[in-house]
């Protein structure tokens, strides 16, 4: 049984990385990761690395980064991997966050990277709900860094995952 085409799975991950092609996709899908301006720096079957520029368009009233602006580009670093994976299977998945949980270390001024190194855990999770039928939660973790290599929060989000046969 093959459960996902790689050939799909690296175009689909090449698709998201295309600057002009991601910033159309975030436009008409989500609006306010376009105007804050987050940006996929780095997807593979290890990692995902997003980045948010900081600035007027994510800055709360005390002039650091808005802990929801944050809570986006830690949530694509999570979820890109598995929509990439989505778009490569022949079944259906549903993928939602079932929770968020978020440290706050240091104030988030400026560029601030997102990093997850959970990528294995959404492909064993999406294999695991194929051969149960059932829906698997997963637990994945994102590191947010300024530009001095600080980190500046840490977030977990529990992701559901259920593949759907036939659809």
């Amino acid at each position: 049984m093959v459960l996902f085409d790689q050939k799909k799975l690296l175009s689909e991950y090449k698709n998201l990385l295309k600057g002009p092609r991601f910033r159309l996709f975030t436009a008409l899908s989500m609006p306010t990761a376009w105007l804050a301006g987050l940006k996929i720096i780095q997807l593979d079957d290890n990692l995902c690395v997003t980045s948010l520029p900081g600035g007027w368009r994510s800055q709360n009233p005390f002039k650091t980064m808005y802990w929801a602006v944050q809570g986006m580009g830690a949530e694509l670093s999570t979820g890109a991997a598995s929509f990439a994976l989505s778009k490569s299977m022949s079944n259906k998945l549903r993928m939602f966050v079932i929770g968020t949980e978020a440290t706050f270390t240091k104030r988030a001024k400026g560029k601030i990277i997102f990093t997850c190194k959970d990528n294995s855990k959404t492909r064993d999770a999406i294999k695991e709900s194929i051969l149960t039928g059932k829906s698997v939660e997963c637990d994945l973790v994102s590191v947010a860094t300024d530009k001095s290599g600080d980190v500046v929060s840490e977030w977990v989000f529990k992701w559901n995952f259920l593949v759907i046969e036939g659809e």
